[in-house]
């Protein structure tokens, strides 16, 4: 529990350096950019689907504005259900500058002999966010049959979404470090550190306006938590 709040604070001193709001203004930006494609070509794919036809105006009018309205709160709910691995994709990108950002102000001395580069990070989150999708859709019949347990299916949600977010975000960085094998080893050797910091990205990744920044703090939280656990 040291370690991550060691790890929540250093974060916070670089909340606003500079190589960090690049960071977030150019994925957001993009992340944005990317909803905004797929909801115009989502709602093309709409424009194809016959409207509902009846004799009564009145009848029509409803049942074809409800489709409208049922299309846009689905597009709203997978969004926001999935904004995790979308946005890490986009991060992906400018992952290696916020890596050396921390590595440059906190650990000067255990920096990464290279930079991984974008096609490399972009493979490693597109893994993520297939991991993230596939399983959460695999889980919704759980989730529905047991809703009407209190708060189970809510804890199984964090619970698969932090060991994710958690592990995927560790391979991440740590790959900059260590071979695959030796950086699976070693996660193995503090994965109750790494499924809390994936729990506290969850839960954030969960609250409107704030999930916008977990990606770039969730990186840099990571980062802290490998070195740290490193230097022990």
């Amino acid at each position: 529990m040291k370690n991550l709040l060691t790890a929540m604070e250093r974060t916070g001193q670089q909340i606003f350096e500079r190589a960090f709001l690049k960071v977030f203004l150019f994925g957001m930006l993009t992340t944005a950019g990317a909803i905004l494609m797929a909801y115009l070509f989502a709602n093309e794919i709409m424009k194809e689907i016959p409207l509902y036809s009846s004799s009564w105006q009145w009848w029509e009018e409803f049942v074809n504005n409800m489709m409208g309205f049922v299309f846009n709160t689905a597009f709203v709910f997978f969004i926001f259900l999935f904004f995790a691995p979308i946005s890490t994709i986009f991060l992906a990108i400018f992952l290696d500058d916020i890596i050396d950002c921390v590595e440059d102000k906190f650990y000067p001395d255990n920096k990464a002999g290279k930079r991984l580069g974008v096609q490399h990070l972009a493979y490693l989150a597109l893994r993520i966010m297939f991991f993230i999708i596939v399983l959460n859709i695999l889980m919704l019949p759980l989730y529905v049959l047991l809703f009407w347990i209190p708060y189970v299916p809510l804890a199984l949600f964090y619970i698969l979404n932090g060991y994710l977010l958690g592990w995927g975000y560790y391979e991440m960085v740590a790959v900059r470090h260590l071979g695959i094998k030796e950086a699976g080893t070693h996660r193995k050797s503090i994965r109750g550190v790494i499924l809390s910091a994936g729990l506290i990205m969850t839960i954030l990744f969960m609250v409107p306006i704030v999930q916008l920044t977990v990606p770039i703090l969730g990186a840099a939280m990571i980062c802290h938590l490998f070195h740290i656990s490193r230097s022990l």
